[in-house]
C-alpha cells in the first residue's frame, strides 16, 4: 500500500496541469499543430470559406430554381452547330443561325427579367402558371392533348429542374433551332439552295416568329413536329420501301395532333396525302404498293383509336360528324363560336350552309380574311398596320411560290405540288375555327416556312433581275454616243 501511494506522488508520473509538455515528448509535433492553426484561422482563409459556402448556397438555389437548367439549354442552343452539319456547312448559314437565336434570346430575357413583351400577356402566362401548379401537384397527371397536354409537358419538366419562366422560353428556343436545321434540310431536298440564307433569314425574323416563338406557347413545337412530319415523309418516299424513316414520320405526325386537337383530322390527311403522293408519276393504282394501301386503310383508324383513348367519346364524335350527312351545318356550328367571341380584331364571317353554292361562297370569303386580313381600310392603329404589312409580305410571297411552281419540271414540280398542297391545306384547315386576325398571326407560323421556302428565291431573283436591269441601262447610257451611236 505504501509503495502505491508513493508511485502516485512520484514528481515524474504527475500530469502536467501547466499544459507544458514532458521533456520526453517531441516538440515537432507542437510547432507543426500552431503552424496549422495559424494558416487555417486567419482572416482571408475565413473569408473565402465564407465565399465558398455562399456560392453553393446561391448554387442550390439556382438549381431548385430552373435558373441553371435554362443556362444549360441557352449554351446547348447556342452551341447547336457543333453538333449540326447543316448549321455549320457555310459561314453564312452559321452566322444567320446566331443572329436569329440571338433575336429570340432577347425576346426571352426580356419577357424573363424586364418587362412583358407583345404576344406573352395571356395565353404564355397562363401556360406558366399551369407548368408550376402541376409541378406542386404531380399526383393530378392525366392523358390529354392539346393545351393541357402542353401545361402538363412544362409541369413534368419544372418537377425535375425547377420552375423558371427562363427554362420554358429556352425550351420554345429550342424547338425552334430544330426547326432551322429542318428547314435547311427540307430546301436541300427541295433542290432550293441559292438562297437557303435568306430562307433561313426570312424564316427566324418574322416579328412574329420572334415574340411568339421565345415564349412559353405551343406554337414552336407545332411548327417543328410539323416541318419533321414533312421531311420523314419525304426521305420516307426517297428512299422506297420499308424503312426507318416511317416511324419517324408517324412520330413526328403523332406529336403533332398530340399539341393540337384541330390537327389530328390534319394528322389524318397528311398520312393519306403521303401515302397516296408518289415522288415518281403513277396513272393507275396497281402502281401502288400494297404496303402504302394497307397503311392507307389502317391509318385513320389508328389515329380515331389515339384520339379515343386520349380524349374519349368527345374527339371521336367531334371528327365523325364530318362523314355525317349534315357535316355543312357542324361546320358552320364549330365556327359560330369564334364569330360570336367579341374582339377588335374580329371578322364576322359566319359560314353559310344553306346551299353548295353559298358553303362555297362563304369559305372562300372566310379564307381570304384568314389569309390577308386586315385590309387597309381596317387599320386603325400600329398592331393593325403591322397585320396588315405581315399579309401583304404573305401575299407577295404565295404569288412567287405559285410562280416558281409554274417554271419548275420533272420530279421538282411534284415535290413543290405536294408543299403547296401542305401550304392551302393546313391554312384552309385553321381558317375553319378562326374569325379574327391576331389569332391568324399566331397560326400562320406554321405554314410560314412553306412560302419562305419557295417565294424567296423566286422573288430575290426578281428583285436581282430589277437591280442589274436598270444597271445594265444605265452603262448603256453612260456609253451613249453624243449622235446617237454606241
Amino acid at each position: 500500500m505504501s509503495d502505491i501511494n508513493s508511485f502516485s506522488r512520484d514528481p515524474q508520473n504527475q500530469p502536467d496541469l501547466t499544459g507544458n509538455y514532458s521533456a520526453g515528448e517531441p516538440k515537432s509535433t507542437v510547432k507543426n499543430f500552431n503552424f496549422i492553426r495559424r494558416k487555417i484561422f486567419k482572416p482571408n482563409n475565413i473569408l473565402i470559406a465564407l465565399a465558398l459556402l455562399c456560392v453553393f448556397v446561391l448554387l442550390g438555389h439556382l438549381l431548385e430554381s430552373g435558373f441553371f437548367a435554362a443556362m444549360c439549354l441557352f449554351a446547348g442552343i447556342v452551341l447547336m452547330p457543333v453538333f449540326s452539319r447543316e448549321l455549320r456547312q457555310d459561314q453564312n448559314i452559321l452566322l444567320g443561325y446566331w443572329f436569329v437565336i440571338f433575336l429570340h434570346q432577347i425576346i426571352a430575357f426580356t419577357n424573363a427579367y424586364l418587362f412583358t413583351t407583345y404576344g406573352a400577356e395571356f395565353d404564355a402566362g397562363h401556360f406558366q402558371k399551369l407548368g408550376e401548379e402541376f409541378a406542386l401537384y404531380g399526383d393530378k397527371w392525366s392523358l390529354a392533348i392539346g393545351a393541357e397536354f402542353y401545361a402538363q409537358m412544362l409541369g413534368q419538366i419544372y418537377s425535375w429542374f425547377g420552375a423558371s419562366y427562363l427554362l420554358g422560353e429556352q425550351l420554345s428556343i429550342l424547338a425552334f433551332a430544330f426547326s432551322c436545321i429542318i428547314l435547311l434540310k427540307i430546301i436541300r431536298l427541295l433542290g432550293i439552295v441559292k438562297y437557303k440564307i435568306y430562307s433561313l433569314l426570312a424564316f427566324g425574323t418574322l416579328p412574329t416568329m420572334l415574340f411568339l416563338g421565345s415564349i412559353t406557347l405551343r406554337e414552336s413545337y407545332q411548327v417543328l413536329f410539323f416541318m419533321s412530319a414533312v421531311f420523314f415523309g419525304l426521305k420516307m418516299h426517297i428512299k422506297g420501301g420499308v424503312n426507318t424513316y416511317i416511324l419517324a414520320f408517324a412520330l413526328s405526325v403523332f406529336f403533332m395532333c398530340i399539341l393540337h386537337r384541330g390537327l389530328i383530322g390534319y394528322g389524318m390527311f397528311i398520312v393519306l396525302l403521303f401515302l397516296i403522293w408518289s415522288i415518281k408519276p403513277t396513272s393507275r393504282l396497281r402502281h401502288v404498293k400494297k404496303f402504302r394501301l394497307a397503311v392507307l386503310i389502317i391509318g385513320p383508324i389508328v389515329f380515331l383509336g389515339i384520339a379515343t383513348l386520349l380524349e374519349g367519346t368527345r374527339t371521336y364524335t367531334n371528327y365523325a360528324v364530318l362523314i355525317s350527312s349534315n357535316w355543312l351545318d357542324e361546320v358552320s356550328n364549330v365556327r359560330i363560336g369564334p364569330v360570336l367571341t367579341p374582339g377588335r380584331t374580329t371578322y364576322g364571317i359566319p359560314f353559310d350552309p344553306s346551299s353548295y353554292m353559298m358553303a362555297i361562297y362563304s369559305g372562300l370569303r372566310i379564307y381570304l380574311h384568314y389569309l390577308f386580313a386586315p385590309f387597309p381600310w381596317q387599320v386603325n392603329g400600329f398592331l393593325d398596320a403591322y397585320a396588315a404589312l405581315e399579309s401583304s409580305v404573305r401575299m407577295i410571297l404565295i404569288y412567287f411560290s405559285l410562280k416558281y411552281w409554274c417554271n419548275s419540271v420533272g420530279s421538282q414540280k411534284r415535290l413543290l405540288s405536294l408543299m403547296l398542297i401542305l401550304y392551302v391545306s393546313i391554312t384552309f384547315l385553321f381558317s375553319i375555327g378562326t374569325a379574327n386576325y391576331g389569332t391568324a398571326m399566331r397560326h400562320h407560323m406554321l405554314s410560314w416556312w412553306i412560302i419562305v421556302i419557295i417565294g424567296i428565291p423566286s422573288l430575290l431573283e426578281k428583285l436581282s433581275c430589277v437591280r442589274f436591269g436598270r444597271l445594265t441601262l444605265r452603262r448603256k447610257q453612260l456609253l451613249k454616243s453624243p449622235d446617237g451611236i454606241l
